[in-house]
């Protein structure tokens, strides 16, 4: 499902539905030197994927909750000073993962087991604006946009 969608109509989407805030999609460090400008860091496919899950699934999707209190923080956008980021720069391992580009997020859905998800979407698939890869190997959902050129609307890998 291609539409034609600006990023200023998306955020203003984004903002309105009340689906998703900035702090659940970054993690703490970018939040507190960015604060709402932080949205310029989250890809526009990612943006505009999220948005369609949400509305087609019509469930609560938690990503991060560092915010709240909880114990989530690098679910979203992982910047060079979160610990799974900055473990794998000191040990010199490379590391390019679709959550440092803004590209990828982990998830849950409220009511619904992370293969019921992953099945969700692959029914649904059609709602997808671009296409996605899904974790295959976890008990939550990975969903990034990194387009694996293969003309697939859904790619899954193992982590």
């Amino acid at each position: 499902m291609q539409t034609t969608i600006t990023r200023q109509q998306l955020l203003a989407q984004m903002q309105t539905s009340r689906y998703f805030t900035i702090q659940e999609l970054v993690c703490s460090h970018v939040y507190q030197r960015f604060g709402n400008q932080s949205w310029q860091f989250i890809h526009t496919h990612l943006l505009h994927t999220l948005f369609q899950v949400r509305q087609g699934i019509n469930k609560p999707i938690h990503i991060n909750n560092w915010a709240r209190g909880g114990s989530f923080s690098q679910r979203g956008l992982r910047c060079n000073l979160c610990q799974l980021a900055s473990t794998k720069s000191a040990n010199k391992q490379l590391y390019l993962s679709s959550h440092c580009l803004g590209a990828g997020v982990d998830f849950d859905v409220k009511g619904m087991s992370a293969p019921q998800v992953r099945s969700w979407i692959k029914q649904h698939q059609h709602l997808l604006p671009h296409p996605i890869r899904l974790e295959s190997d976890v008990n939550w959902v990975h969903l990034d946009v990194y387009d694996m050129l293969n003309g697939k609307m859904i790619n899954y890998f193992k982590g």
